[in-house]
């Protein structure tokens, strides 16, 4: 598939899209780093590119914020906790978001996270509920489970699509020689898919393995999963997991970097 088969203007338009994926590819693996005359930015789409830029010192973002005072392992068994009590099959969009800043507040961590950390929170578990959807002949409901699908998602439908940078200097990038004050798309969806990636994930932005808030926002989310999975084991009544998994309905919450699913 080439990126101009479906109906995209440009890559922002992408996001909320029900299956953006087959383009993003495309992307990558045709049009890695090119300039984008409609969002007038370069965008960088392959693993290679977004790699680059990411550790440019003429383009790279400060590094993320430390969080003080939050544990990922509090947060998690917090999140668990409330996930559990709070749970409600027909108000999925609420509890996905409120589980995440309610188990901070719990693990002691305030609610001085950003709020993306958060939104990834919620994206995370509500892109996990869809990828049960489409896997239910996998059972995913301990710890390495739930790290495995967690993992997977991150990398394969991951809440943050993209992000950007100023180029400060005049640089050269992929070959070409950019000027101060360019700014760059960083296609963290397409980039995390690209086979050359070595299995790679983005996280928020600055990768997965150098940022504090994706962890933490993994961390609230495998909590917040297992303790929604475990409140309708509990349950004596109701609809198996599968049976309900099979009656939601969603769309994407508007956004043009955000993949975040609104269950109605």
């Amino acid at each position: 598939m080439k990126p101009n088969d479906l109906p995209f203007p440009h890559a922002l338009a992408a996001v909320t899209h029900g299956n953006p994926y087959p383009y993003y590819d495309a992307l990558a693996a045709s049009q890695g780093w090119h300039f984008d005359p409609c969002l007038e930015m370069w965008v960088a789409a392959s693993a290679e590119r977004v790699n680059e830029v990411m550790a440019h010192p003429d383009c790279a973002a400060p590094a993320p914020a430390a969080i003080a005072g939050a544990d990922p392992h509090a947060a998690r068994e917090c999140a668990q906790l409330i996930g559990r009590r709070l749970w409600r099959a027909d108000k999925l969009s609420q509890w996905m978001i409120c589980v995440p800043e309610l188990a901070m507040a719990g693990a002691g961590g305030g609610t001085h996270l950003p709020a993306l950390a958060y939104e990834a929170a919620a994206g995370l578990i509500g892109n996990s509920v869809l990828a049960l959807l489409r896997e239910p002949e996998e059972e995913r409901s301990g710890p390495q489970d739930m790290e495995a699908l967690l993992c997977a998602v991150s990398r394969f439908d991951p809440p943050v699509q993209n992000t950007r940078r100023m180029v400060t200097r005049d640089c050269e990038i992929g070959g070409v020689q950019l000027k101060a004050g360019q700014k760059i798309l960083l296609l963290l969806a397409a980039a995390s898919r690209d086979a050359r990636s070595d299995g790679c994930s983005y996280g928020l932005g600055f990768g997965a393995a150098a940022c504090p808030h994706h962890a933490l926002a993994c961390a609230l989310a495998a909590g917040a999963l297992q303790g929604m999975l475990t409140a309708m084991r509990d349950q004596r009544q109701g609809p198996t997991l599968q049976a309900w998994l099979q009656t939601l309905s969603w769309t994407y919450r508007s956004s043009s970097s955000l993949r975040i699913p609104q269950f109605v």
